[in-house]
């Protein structure tokens, strides 16, 4: 979600990111992203993309489309496919690089997590993960989840400064594929499991419920006051309003 709580939306399959405008609806945005999978707008606007079977991480200027890459490759060798993204209060970020081999293309490394700092530096923080997948910081920057698809598991870590992940805690065991990650005001986490929904979790680990959905790959607050949680699910795209508010984009965060 951007700043005013419009929502943007990848289909991967088509090379195309969505945008929710509040109170317009869903407008293609761009058709030229490819594989496009997690995103976040970082604190000047810009929004971030994992351009997945491109094997990069892009910033897109929303004003004119134009595309800068921010990282491509770990020590000369290709990234795998890069699946999601969190961004801190530098413009550094955390992404995850699986690989579901959307396009055929082979497993080049262990399939693991990286922190590529503001300045563009890359460096590899989490090697815990058989599939990682979703990943998510605290909007204090103190805390980072990250999710193994396949392995049912969210793990978490305590974030001592940019890149520098400890205490490592398997902390959840799901017995459901986790994907997508957001949380809300109360810290709560929200994790989109497939066909097993919406999980949420309080900030101490405890199971609080299920949003029941045919699928759920992704899940992001935002519309008027982010009141309103978002989830992607396989061709629909689904609005589902909240009595509590979602988590704010870094812009709003600082």
């Amino acid at each position: 979600a951007d700043a005013d709580g419009n929502v943007y939306f990848s289909d991967g399959k088509n090379d195309s990111i969505y945008v929710y405008r509040v109170g317009q609806g869903v407008e293609l945005f761009t058709s030229d992203s490819t594989d496009a999978n997690g995103m976040m707008f970082n604190s000047k606007g810009e929004l971030y993309v994992c351009e997945g079977a491109a094997r990069r991480i892009v910033a897109i200027d929303v004003k004119t489309k134009k595309k800068r890459i921010l990282a491509d490759s770990f020590q000369g060798t290709a990234f795998n496919e890069p699946n999601d993204l969190t961004i801190d209060h530098n413009d550094g970020f955390y992404f995850t690089d699986p690989n579901y081999r959307h396009r055929g293309q082979p497993t080049l490394m262990k399939e693991d997590v990286y922190y590529v700092a503001a300045d563009g530096t890359v460096s590899r923080v989490s090697q815990v993960c058989i599939k990682p997948n979703g990943i998510l910081l605290t909007p204090d920057n103190k805390t980072l989840y990250l999710a193994d698809n396949t392995a049912g598991l969210i793990y978490r870590y305590d974030v001592a400064g940019p890149g520098q992940l400890t205490q490592e805690k398997n902390w959840i065991e799901l017995g459901a594929h986790p994907d997508g990650l957001t949380l809300d005001e109360f810290g709560n986490l929200y994790v989109a499991c497939g066909r097993s929904g919406v999980k949420v979790y309080a900030k101490n680990g405890d199971f609080l419920g299920t949003i029941e959905l045919p699928y759920a790959s992704n899940c992001v607050f935002g519309g008027k006051d982010f009141r309103t949680l978002f989830v992607t699910s396989a061709d629909k795209f689904y609005s589902i309003e909240t009595k509590v508010r979602g988590m704010l984009p870094p812009v709003l965060q600082k």
